[in-house]
């Protein structure tokens, strides 16, 4: 594949880019639906890069109740800290389909007194926007209520007052940290106190003002 389709790659001049590849392994492997990419627990040192399909990154709790962190559907760096710091993850990554996915194998080993400044601040800013997106998360699933859960996620998700999600209400459930009955239930209730309307799987925000209200 063309390293450049990477953010923290695409800016680096071809010998930048010769001498990244020069310092450690580029692997495309294949995951089959359901297999995992990486456990709990497990140190892999690899910094992996989905090229086609979709992972799920997920949490169990001590009941068993999975917790979905984020869903990857598009071409998506994940591990990249874990990798840097070769600790050992604290989530699980998962192949929801088939799915091809590049593994920088000792990722660490870009990191080196030559590294092209380039590829540093591209890192920079992948690991600041994955900051972001996660204390965002976290103030979801603070929230309270289950209703404060939905409505803070929709805010947070919405764009010209719809969300458009390809989440199942499974997945979207694990997310919330809840479970899918209570997740429809909740919906409906929304629903018929004119909040929100749901057609498939896009959800209109009716009044972002009653939305304020709740969270």
């Amino acid at each position: 594949m063309n390293l450049r389709e990477i953010s923290i790659f695409k800016d680096l001049s071809d010998e930048d880019l010769k001498k990244i590849t020069q310092k450690t392994r580029f692997e495309e492997k294949i995951y089959q639906k359901d297999s995992q990419i990486f456990t709990v627990g497990e140190v892999t040192g690899a910094m992996y890069y989905l090229l086609e399909g979709s992972i799920l990154v997920y949490k169990i709790d001590p009941n068993g109740k999975r917790f979905i962190i984020r869903k990857f559907n598009t071409p998506a760096i994940f591990g990249e800290v874990y990798s840097y710091f070769d600790e050992p993850f604290d989530f699980s990554a998962q192949a929801e389909t088939d799915s091809k996915v590049l593994v920088i194998h000792d990722f660490k080993k870009l990191f080196t007194d030559d590294t092209p400044k380039d590829f540093l601040i591209a890192y920079t800013n992948v690991v600041s926007r994955k900051c972001l997106q996660l204390s965002r998360s976290n103030q979801i699933t603070s929230q309270s209520t289950l209703r404060q859960k939905i409505a803070k996620y929709l805010i947070t998700n919405e764009e010209n007052g719809l969300v458009k999600t390809n989440l199942s209400r499974e997945e979207w459930a694990d997310i919330l940290a809840t479970t899918r009955p209570s997740l429809s239930r909740e919906l409906s209730k929304m629903t018929d106190d004119g909040l929100i309307e749901i057609k498939n799987k896009t959800i209109k925000i009716l009044n972002k003002s009653d939305f304020a209200d709740i969270i």
